[in-house]
């Protein structure tokens, strides 16, 4: 029912922007105005399917492998943007994605002159340029790194986001921001004076404070270096160990020639990510790093042919150490360059992927995984 809700909301704010537009001349084909000159409006989206067979073989000598072969919508979103005058945004995005419907991003900002942005709602702010900085729409071959989606999985959750209050401050060839937020990516406002217990609500502790900074050197074409830090007091449920959240400072540092698919002839990735957790009773603090490496080269203009190395470590606290090799080969076919359009917006990939055991000889022999991919993405 409530996705029925959802839909029918979506449809409704369609109609009713459309209904107040009116559309200019040809010239200004593409272009929604509302019926004050005031407003803008820009839609867009993104739909993704994927046919992917996987081999896993299990996690000791003793289970037996296990197969699976699968298809299915990957993601698809919708998108809305909206500027009132110049100083005012708003940013709305959904997602669908194995028969559910939600809200993804709600956003409201303020342009302070030129140069500063005040950002506020749930949105992806300061965190590792590998993950939800990098649009779904533009990651590298097939998916974002593993180091970067783990990194989510273990701190404020695996889409990305967050509620809280951004500074981004744009400063010739520097880009600062400050995130104060939730720590948690649950709606963690306290209760009103008149609830019993005001201070009810998602159970955490504390707040997040995040920064991330990013150079594009102007006489450089395509390079990008920064770094990423973050205290997070929320100890929140992705963090516990037997149960009890753990408060943790995390890390990252990239350095891209080439950040986006078909950028350039040679693309070259770099990056590290790092966790570490407080130490919980009868625990030691946790450790965990991982680095990725990734190469892309243009076969022609519509064909990149790319690969990947990750590696990862977790020392867990004095318990068992956990760590893995990475490794990713493939190429992207891109509809929308041969049409002279960019190389991300409509493109075919092919990708093979492997992970050795979790074991400390990483022995490509001992019960590896394998992820065979075909994945289409199709934006608008």
């Amino acid at each position: 029912m409530k996705q029925i809700q959802v839909l029918l909301l979506m449809g409704g704010m369609v109609i009713l922007f459309m209904s107040q537009a009116s559309y200019g001349r040809d010239d200004d084909a593409g272009v929604v105005r509302t019926g004050s000159d005031n407003i803008s409006i820009r839609v867009g989206g993104t739909m993704q399917t994927r046919l992917t067979y996987a081999i896993d073989g299990g996690v000791n000598e003793l289970e037996e492998s296990t197969s699976r072969l699968g298809f299915g919508i990957r993601r698809t979103r919708f998108l809305i943007y909206t500027d009132i005058g110049d100083r005012i945004g708003l940013f709305f995005q959904m997602e669908g994605s194995g028969g559910t419907v939600s809200w993804l991003d709600l956003r409201g900002e303020y342009r302070i002159g030129d140069k500063t942005v005040l950002r506020m709602g749930r949105f992806v702010g300061a965190q590792p340029r590998a993950f939800a900085r990098t649009s779904h729409s533009k990651a590298d071959g097939v998916d974002l790194p593993v180091i970067a989606e783990k990194w989510g999985r273990m701190t404020i959750g695996s889409d990305g986001r967050d509620y809280g209050v951004e500074a981004n401050w744009y400063l010739s060839e520097f880009e600062l921001r400050a995130f104060v937020h939730n720590g948690y990516n649950k709606f963690n406002y306290c209760s009103a004076i008149g609830q019993e217990p005001v201070t009810g609500g998602v159970n955490t502790d504390g707040l997040a404070v995040s920064l991330a900074g990013t150079y594009k050197p102007g006489a450089l074409e395509n390079i990008e270096m920064g770094g990423f830090a973050s205290l997070n007091t929320s100890r929140n449920p992705l963090t516990a160990v037997d149960g009890v959240g753990r408060n943790y400072f995390s890390y990252s540092f990239h350095s891209y020639w080439g950040p986006l698919p078909g950028d350039q002839a040679v693309r070259l990735k770099a990056d590290v990510i790092g966790i570490q957790y407080q130490e919980v009773e009868p625990f030691g603090s946790e450790n965990s790093i991982g680095a990725s490496f990734f190469g892309g080269v243009l076969a022609a203009p519509h064909i990149e042919i790319f690969a990947r190395g990750e590696y990862w470590h977790s020392d867990r606290g004095g318990r068992e150490s956990v760590e893995a090799i990475y490794g990713t080969a493939g190429g992207t076919f891109s509809l929308s360059a041969l049409k002279g359009d960019p190389f991300v917006a409509n493109r075919i990939s092919l990708a093979y992927s492997l992970r050795t055991q979790h074991c400390d000889d990483m022995s490509l022999d001992r019960n590896p995984a394998h992820v065979f991919m075909v994945h289409t993405q199709f934006c608008f």
